[in-house]
């Protein structure tokens, strides 16, 4: 599954495309997107190569841009404020995305004041760190007559579906791996997404039926 160009993937390919080569000539390789320009990926694996299109079922998702406000220092804050406006104009559960542990904690925080929700909203944080049992919370469908507000990082792009999403607030941002040279480590650095995950961000929206996506740019 290759959704959005990466390091990473790009050297999974490699790899493969390595083994297929050297070891093992009988071996397929199919590459599954809903994103990535797949013309360009097929001249890469050779003449000849079929692209195979399938459509799949994605209800339509309206945009709604919401420009960072200089009240709100804080990125948690922007993110909390999109979320109150979501509870507040929409039902269904919300998907929120935020670049990491510390934003995720920040806008939690921020959300469980009193009366910072609606009443019948869970608020869910979703990152690597939590106990298992923590993220099942956040995965697992909501009881009738609730819904949730889940908080995540970009693990809930492509890698994990969450039941019940009719709606995403989505930061922007994203934290990455860079690799310095002059440093010769790595570090984690926070990024404006590109188009294509700002996209697959959106889509989340509409697995069940219309959606809305606030983008906070």
């Amino acid at each position: 599954e290759f959704h959005e160009r990466s390091l990473q993937a790009d050297f999974g390919l490699a790899l493969a495309l390595d083994v297929r080569r050297a070891l093992r000539p009988d071996l397929r390789l199919l590459i599954m997107s809903a994103t990535l320009h797949i013309p360009d990926v097929s001249r890469f694996l050779g003449e000849g190569t079929p692209i195979v299109e399938a459509s799949g079922r994605l209800y339509p998702v309206e945009t709604i841009f919401l420009p960072l406000r200089t009240r709100f220092p804080r990125l948690a804050e922007q993110v909390a404020a999109g979320i109150r406006r979501a509870c507040a104009e929409h039902d269904g559960s919300i998907l929120a995305f935020l670049p990491g542990e510390g934003e995720i904690r920040a806008c939690a925080e921020i959300l469980s004041a009193p009366h910072s929700l609606p009443d019948g909203v869970d608020l869910r944080p979703l990152y690597a760190a939590l106990p298992r049992a923590r993220q099942d919370e956040a995965l697992r469908p909501c009881v009738a007559g609730r819904r949730k507000v889940v908080l995540a990082t970009s693990i809930a792009e492509s890698s994990l579906t969450i039941e019940g999403i009719s709606c995403v607030v989505d930061s922007g941002f994203a934290r990455v791996s860079r690799f310095s040279p002059a440093t010769g480590m790595s570090h984690l650095e926070t990024i404006r997404i590109s188009r294509d995950r700002a996209d697959q961000r959106t889509g989340r929206a509409g697995r069940l039926g219309n959606g809305y996506c606030y983008r906070l740019w």
